[in-house]
């Protein structure tokens, strides 16, 4: 039985601090893109969008790879009472002293950087106007929602607390008179949503058949795409436990689901279905691969009135599940849930003398006879509420279940990879080749097919997998030993990245309004951004208890 090396694997120390840095870049790169991210920028770009998705579709799941690998190895090393207190000092601590810190400067500086960018438009009143016709409409309050119309209302303005524009709310609530009031006074039939949704999609969504035909009267285009590729016929064939969810959140007006979906039928004979979604093909009231229901029983579960809670009864509810608690921290506490399984793992693997898995079925091509079905019961359940290429999102109190499971098989496998010693390098054999088919086959494939669900997951998983061990492969090919500068960069990488939001969002915003392309803005942002931290790191952290509780006690060098 081969014994695992005690060479430490520079190589993965690498790979696990450029999966953090990569997460710089990401979110240096929202402000360009279509996406739920408090700074908008004026240049927006196609590309920096591409790169979005091919990062979040491997990123967080090659991070939970490597650190299951440095799990096992603390375990093996040094025993299951050294890793439940190196983890517990090293993941839980900083997860709460980032909620107490980082998370509340996070929601101060996206609060900032909202109401700068309300004021660089010059809408405060406007503003709240738009807030008061929003309310007007919650509470059917016509004559209130007809004078604030004329009274200067934008058209095409938004709401300040969802950005949602004005004719998609009156879309959502059903008001066909305020939907021509808007459209009259010059309102885009068009305009999107920050998912890329139109208030066809909206009307759609929640059965407006009145508000639908007006809005095609007007020049909306029926086969407007959403974020996700999405039809507004789409919309008209999402699962109740989304539309309640959504309703809630937004706090429209109450509908019976026997009235949503009766709309919906009279929506859908006005819209034309989409090809790329097969439950739009056969007519169904629910995509066509969700077996047995299993998905929407599990929406419906997860959106559950039972997880949510009011403090008052005017108050947004508090749901278990969706409320943003970690925000970018999440993977933090998602490691305070995994570790306890592994725990229970390694304490019964010491009790019965378990050593090693099979060395095939780990680093020969036989793993993705297992790899790739067992990640599939997790895919099956993405996009909770509708298809995406990458993850779902899970920045809630409780972790999504089927996240839970899917990082969790990546933390797995990472260490079993570890008790296989792969010292002759097997997992990352061919990674020049499995790189070139994920990005350049893989990757527009699992975009293209992304409405359908089981066929897009399929691709995705290969994708990350080929990925995963590209990345292996390549890092181990570059890093053969240790290097005093990349061995820096790993020990900064963790603490980049538990601040970096807070940063990138003022540099965002302070560039926002600038005439250069956003690919030139994008590399300002990261690389600004990356060298304050790096500074903030090496004079406030790296010598100090904060630093020793990230990465152990480091001693100044001196002559």
């Amino acid at each position: 039985m081969t014994e695992p090396s005690n060479q430490r694997r520079h190589d993965l120390d690498a790979l696990r601090a450029f999966a953090m840095l990569l997460g710089i870049a990401l979110h240096a790169a929202m402000s360009f893109t279509i996406a739920p991210w408090p700074v908008q920028d004026v240049r927006q770009s196609a590309v920096i969008g591409i790169f979005i998705a091919a990062v979040h579709g491997f990123r967080m799941q090659l991070f939970f790879l490597v650190s299951g690998f440095f799990t096992a190895m603390m375990w093996r090393r040094r025993g299951l009472k050294a890793l439940i207190g190196q983890r517990f000092k090293r993941v839980f601590i900083p997860c709460i002293l980032g909620l107490l810190t980082i998370i509340p400067t996070l929601r101060w500086v996206s609060n900032w950087a909202m109401e700068a960018t309300k004021q660089d438009r010059a809408v405060t009143l406007a503003t709240k106007l738009e807030g008061s016709f929003v309310e007007a409409l919650r509470k059917r309050d016509s004559a209130s929602v007809k004078r604030l119309i004329t009274a200067g209302l934008d058209p095409n303005g938004r709401d300040p607390e969802f950005s949602v524009t004005l004719l998609s709310w009156t879309a959502l609530c059903g008001d066909v008179e305020a939907t021509r009031l808007l459209l009259e006074k010059g309102a885009n039939a068009n305009m999107r949503n920050a998912d890329a949704a139109t208030p066809l999609h909206c009307a759609a969504f929640l059965g407006f058949k009145e508000v639908a035909t007006l809005l095609i009267s007007k020049g909306a285009d029926v086969r407007a795409k959403n974020n996700t590729g999405g039809f507004p016929s789409d919309s008209a064939l999402s699962d109740w436990g989304i539309v309640e969810y959504i309703a809630g959140m937004l706090r429209l007006p109450t509908r019976s689901k026997e009235e949503v979906f009766s709309g919906r039928e009279e929506c859908l004979k006005l819209l034309p279905a989409n090809p790329d979604n097969p439950a739009a093909k056969t007519g169904a009231k629910k995509p066509t691969d969700d077996v047995f229901g299993l998905r929407a029983a599990y929406q419906g579960a997860l959106t559950s009135s039972h997880l949510a809670f009011r403090r008052t009864p005017a108050s947004e509810p508090f749901n278990l599940v969706f409320t943003d608690v970690f925000d970018h921290l999440w993977f933090l506490w998602f490691l305070c849930w995994l570790v306890p399984f592994f725990v229970a793992f390694a304490w019964i693997a010491d009790k019965r003398g378990w050593k090693q898995p099979s060395r095939r079925f780990i680093l020969s091509p036989l793993k993705f006879m297992w790899l790739l079905p067992l990640t599939m019961i997790p895919q099956w359940f993405m996009g909770v509420f509708s298809p995406s290429f990458g993850p779902d999102t899970s920045v809630g109190l409780i972790p999504q279940p089927h996240l839970l499971l899917y990082y969790g098989i990546f933390f797995g496998f990472g260490a079993l990879y570890y008790d296989c010693d792969d010292s002759e390098g097997r997992v990352g054999r061919g990674w020049a080749w499995s790189l070139l088919i994920s990005l350049l086959l893989l990757f527009p494939l699992g975009l293209i097919t992304v409405q359908n669900r089981a066929l897009s997951g399929i691709v995705q998983i290969a994708y990350v997998w080929l990925m995963a061990f590209g990345m292996i492969g390549l890092f181990r090919r570059l890093i053969v030993r240790e290097n005093r500068t990349i061995r820096y960069l790993s020990d900064a990488s963790y603490w980049l990245y538990l601040a970096h939001v807070p940063l990138v969002m003022v540099i965002q915003q302070l560039v926002r309004k600038w005439s250069l392309p956003a690919e030139i803005k994008f590399v300002l942002i990261g690389t600004a951004a990356t060298g304050l931290l790096l500074l903030s790191y090496q004079m406030l952290v790296r010598y100090t208890w904060l630093g020793a509780l990230l990465n152990g006690r480091r001693k100044r060098k001196t002559d």
